[in-house]
């Protein structure tokens, strides 16, 4: 991960928290059971807490200090946190029967982190990847999307595919893909606060920020689904792969 996205995200911590989707029960059935599992980039833990209903033992590796603080292992008993990379697991050869990366797989640097993920997963040890993708077909989304598009430079993202190039790596055998529709119940300070989660937004200050926040307001103030509700939706497809180590 880039510095400028690490100083980022450390410095908005509180907005992820409270803008980030978690991720459809259903998938876990497309995940295998397993003794040990990796969750690499894991955030805040919503992934980690996931992941934690599929493994006796579950390793946490962020390397966000202040995001990683906010993993709730009081309550996840079977987790542990370690404060590293994905291109640096602090895990044995072959230890792992799963890793899990949710909405982080695109920021890592693709040869190194995958090097150590042939080398900490076991034999036929399965990589899933995930993503909440939000879901452009609805209207509103779509004009939020373009605020942030305005923002995004050449910043590491799902969108540009080029995460991709797994799909035609020897080591990795692709599996399964699945795509489910997902709604995040939230509030509309709650989507504010998913545009001020994303990266190169959250590395805005001063008067950038404001007319980011600003705009995003206007959306909800323009959409009869979003404009003086309590409580609203915001839509997302979310996309799972599965690779097996060959």
């Amino acid at each position: 991960m880039s510095s400028d996205a690490f100083h980022s995200y450390a410095g908005k911590v509180d907005s992820y928290v409270a803008g980030r989707p978690d991720y459809p029960a259903e998938m876990l059935a497309e995940l295998p059971d397993v003794d040990f599992a990796i969750d690499v980039g894991a955030g805040t833990g919503i992934s980690t807490e996931f992941l934690s209903l599929k493994a006796r033992r579950v390793l946490a590796v962020e390397p966000v200090a202040r995001m990683a603080e906010r993993i709730p292992v009081d309550r996840l008993p079977n987790v542990e946190v370690a404060i590293a990379s994905a291109e640096a697991i602090p895990a044995p050869d072959g230890s792992a029967g799963l890793i899990l990366s949710a909405t982080a797989f695109h920021w890592f640097d693709y040869a190194r982190a995958t090097a150590e993920f042939v080398r900490v997963l076991a034999p036929g040890g399965i990589l899933a990847l995930m993503w909440n993708v939000r879901d452009a077909s609805v209207p509103w989304v779509a004009k939020f999307g373009d605020v942030l598009d305005d923002y995004a430079g050449d910043a590491p993202r799902q969108a540009t595919g080029t995460w991709r190039r797994i799909f035609d790596d020897a080591r990795f055998a692709h599996v399964a893909s699945h795509s489910y529709p997902y709604v995040q119940p939230t509030t509309a300070g709650g989507i504010v606060d998913r545009a001020v989660s994303t990266s190169y937004i959250a590395a805005l200050t001063g008067a950038e920020l404001d007319t980011v926040r600003q705009r995003i307001q206007r959306i909800i103030d323009d959409e009869p689904t979003l404009a003086g509700r309590d409580a609203v939706a915001f839509p997302y497809v979310t996309q799972l792969y599965l690779f097996r180590k060959r």
